[in-house]
């Protein structure tokens, strides 16, 4: 943990928050909790009492099934080297970036439904289009187990909620087998989201 000093943008004053740089989803339980529910980067002013949110560069790690996920909210790029963790172990491991607390939260609940992040960006690029809105984001909220069906929460251009869309788990099914064709490089942290979708199938397309 990491003690910084921030300034409220509320009142202006001085403000000292403990910063989690590095999480263990299986021995930090609380925290992982924290992250699903929003509060890890959330800060009150002890002057004013008003929230605001503080996102910071953190490693979230799942060693059981070694999934290592880099949140950098200032990253510009697409793949990272992820030997700037400092870590050899990682090497093996499957690495994603991500650069929001949405995107963040969502590849944890993917871990836990136990769904490939990439299969789940190709449906979504599938749902836009059959919604006809390129310009929304779909992020996937539950696997309805009993009616065997994924239901993804839909937000506009600005980031508001607009509803949700739910698709066939048959869909994710057919859908695995065309996710093997795009193989990712192995010890890069990788942002696969809707625009990696995209160009992976555009990419496809014009081949």
């Amino acid at each position: 943990m990491q003690e910084a000093a921030l300034t409220c943008p509320h009142c202006h004053c001085e403000v000292t928050h403990t910063l989690h740089p590095f999480l263990d989803l299986a021995k930090h339980p609380k925290q992982k909790l924290a992250i699903l529910t929003d509060s890890l980067f959330s800060v009150t002013c002890p002057s004013c009492t008003k929230q605001f949110t503080v996102l910071h560069e953190l490693l979230v790690v799942d060693e059981t099934q070694q999934v290592a996920l880099l949140l950098a909210p200032r990253s510009q790029v697409r793949e990272l080297d992820g030997a700037v963790t400092g870590r050899q172990d990682l090497q093996a491991y499957t690495l994603r970036l991500v650069t929001t607390s949405a995107a963040l939260k969502e590849k944890i609940l993917l871990l836990d439904s136990n769904l490939d992040d990439r299969t789940i960006e190709l449906c979504k690029l599938y749902l836009a289009m059959y919604m006809q809105k390129p310009e929304v984001q779909l992020f996937f909220a539950e696997h309805q187990t009993q009616a065997n069906k994924l239901l993804f929460s839909v937000l506009d251009s600005e980031g508001a909620l607009e509803g949700s869309i739910e698709c066939e788990y048959e869909l994710y099914n057919q859908l695995l087998e065309t996710t093997q064709q795009f193989p990712l490089q192995k010890g890069f942290f990788t942002a696969v989201d809707q625009t990696w979708a995209y160009e992976r199938i555009k990419n496809s397309a014009d081949r």
